[in-house]
């Protein structure tokens, strides 16, 4: 038996994007806006708020976000009383934007939701309408029931999550992600694949998320590098459609080691997320293999032989073969070393027990000791060059908030 759950609405393709937009005014009159800084790509979105005399209020994200600004967010979008939120920008953001449509009409803090620091507490009202329209393919946050947030006091990332946290509609268009620089297409792209070979090879899969996963794979081996550093069009498509595959996949079934070591790496070093799991990947994927190997389990090997095809296009492709190919791609997409974020600083056994409490690390295909990951840890330290010296960062110094409110006049609204 299995369950499979993802937004309540999705519009892919070209063109998604204004074709799309009337679909806001279905769910009310005052939106709570969420993007990045950057508002390039966000015109259509604002002409359509203000042709339509929609009150908004505009929240702009900057850095990965955390739960101090959820709950500063959260205290001002009470105030303004939104019918639903709407978030265009990347994983962060569609991260911030779900967050408050969930925190918004409940009580208390958000640490009685989190999970592993806070109280897990089930969320007593239903959140907000949410719309999420990613400008990145990367984390496939539209169609995951989840906000990743840092939790400052303890150093790691956490969950924010409900299955009522699932968006009611996402737009993929993959219109938006033309002309992104390599290094974010690159690392978004690696974010995108360990979600889909965890998912593949993690130790609760369902018949559904293996043809996800298989589907998301073999389109984003073939497309990954066309993409990225060519900004081939119809291979973004292939990226942004294998990204959001990857988010419905970790949605329904489970993650592994790389994100449970992520999940307490990232609120340790100042690094992005996707350059933390995609740098970690192929450690992870190595240690799997020989605990797999020592414990004659078969079913773990034979996934991941079936990894290693779907990336080579091989059918005689070896198990190893799959981590040689993300190698070559952490080579040709410049993804940086974690040395240059002061990985070789961290405590390792901190880190270790850390990723141990994380939700992510339950699906691994086989446990993996503390010991383990103590060791994978120290491999990822094997740097070519020195190690950056890695200092504590606080949550504010990460990311910071911009509000600006856009109400329409009474007099206004009576006319039209």
């Amino acid at each position: 038996m299995f369950q499979f759950m993802t937004s309540t609405r999705i519009v892919f393709g070209e063109g998604a994007f204004e074709s799309s937009l009337s679909l806001i005014n279905q769910f009310g009159y005052s939106v709570l806006l969420v993007t990045g800084k950057n508002l390039n790509r966000c015109g259509p979105l604002l002409h359509h708020l203000k042709s339509q005399k929609l009150r908004y209020q505009h929240v702009a994200v900057s850095g990965e976000p955390n739960i101090t600004m959820i709950e500063e967010t959260a205290t001002v979008g009470r105030r303004f009383k939104p019918d639903l939120v709407v978030a265009m920008g990347g994983g962060s953001v569609i991260d911030v934007g779900k967050a408050l449509a969930a925190v918004i009409p409940n009580q208390g803090d958000v640490y009685d939701y989190v999970e592993v620091v806070g109280r897990n507490v089930p969320l007593k009202t239903k959140p907000l309408p949410f719309i999420a329209i990613p400008t990145t393919a990367s984390t496939g946050s539209e169609v995951t029931r989840n906000a990743v947030l840092r939790s400052g006091q303890e150093q790691v990332k956490v969950s924010l999550r409900s299955p009522d946290m699932l968006a009611d509609v996402a737009i993929v268009d993959p219109t938006l992600t033309y002309g992104m620089d390599p290094y974010r297409s690159g690392r978004g792209a690696m974010d995108a694949f360990t979600h889909l070979m965890e998912a593949y090879v993690c130790g609760m899969p369902n018949p559904l998320t293996d043809m996800i996963c298989e589907e998301g794979l073999r389109r984003l081996s073939h497309s990954v590098l066309p993409a990225c550093l060519e900004d081939d069009h119809k291979a973004r498509a292939d990226i942004s459609f294998a990204a959001m595959l990857g988010g419905m996949a970790s949605t329904n079934a489970k993650l592994g080691a790389a994100h449970g070591l992520a999940s307490a790496l990232g609120g340790k070093l100042d690094a992005p997320h996707s350059v933390i799991t995609a740098r970690l990947a192929p450690y992870v994927m190595a240690e799997n293999i020989q605990a797999a190997m020592e414990s004659q389990r078969t079913d773990v090997l034979e996934r991941f032989t079936k990894v290693a095809q779907l990336l080579t296009g091989r059918v005689n492709a070896h198990r190893e073969d799959a981590i040689l190919w993300v190698n070559m791609m952490l080579e040709k997409l410049n993804i940086p070393e974690l040395s240059q974020f002061g990985v070789c600083s961290t405590a390792f056994d901190v880190v270790a027990a850390d990723a141990l409490k994380s939700t992510s690390i339950k699906g691994n295909p086989l446990p993996l000791t503390k010991e383990r990951l103590m060791a994978i840890l120290g491999q990822v330290c094997q740097c070519q060059g020195e190690c950056t010296e890695h200092s504590s960062v606080g949550e504010d110094a990460r990311a910071s908030i911009v509000f600006t409110s856009h109400d329409i006049e009474p007099s206004r609204l009576q006319k039209s």
